[in-house]
């Protein structure tokens, strides 16, 4: 022990502050409102009696949400593979008996919001127009 010099550690009120310091940047921090753009896969299930297949115009489409810090981190934000379901007959139960659809930006926002994503969905960025076939 002679000799060697001895490490000088932080005191206890350093790492106290540096603790409330930390804790109150994570507050801060995951406490803002974000808003996120991301890409989602088009998958369709309950299709209506008389049909045996749907087809879309895109497989994928972008959403725009706001968020709060953590609840941004969580799923169906964060999972790799982000899928968007869509029950194909709730889509067109209001729509005349046809088999092409084309719902707008707008109307499929209103649809995910109502019946998938909740008030966090502010848009769907594309596509602009969304045509589902039905055979």
């Amino acid at each position: 022990m002679s000799g060697q010099p001895k490490l000088k550690l932080p005191s206890f009120a350093f790492l106290v502050c540096l603790a409330i310091a930390t804790a109150g940047w994570f507050v801060v921090t995951f406490s803002k409102e974000y808003r996120v753009t991301m890409d989602y896969k088009i998958q369709c299930y309950n299709l209506p009696e008389d049909k045996k297949s749907v087809t879309v115009s895109d497989s994928v489409i972008s959403l725009t949400f706001n968020q709060k810090g953590l609840k941004y981190l969580m799923k169906p934000y964060s999972s790799k593979e982000k899928v968007v379901y869509i029950s194909v007959a709730d889509l067109i139960k209001t729509k005349n008996k046809v088999t092409v659809y084309s719902f707008s930006n707008r109307d499929l926002r209103d649809f995910l919001s109502h019946n998938v994503f909740g008030s966090e969905l502010v848009s769907v960025e594309a596509p602009e127009v969304i045509t589902f076939y039905l055979h």
